[in-house]
């Protein structure tokens, strides 16, 4: 489930470099809490592949 929540409240952390993680930050509480605990790099670029994967579906789906 995604809701998209106030940037002003939640600052995605430095290594959220691309347009994709911060949407992805912003509208997905998993994806979020498992990005606020990410340590290691690859898991990082990890979740920033993921990132992009979910933005392509969004923009699929409200496409539609």
């Amino acid at each position: 489930m995604s809701t998209l929540i106030d940037p002003k409240i939640y600052k995605a952390p430095r290594w959220i470099t691309t347009e994709a993680g911060q949407w992805a930050y912003l509208s997905n509480a998993e994806w979020r809490t498992t990005a606020d605990r990410a340590f290691e790099v690859s898991e990082r670029r990890r979740l920033l592949d993921e990132a992009e994967h979910l933005r392509q579906r969004h923009a699929g789906e409200a496409a539609m």
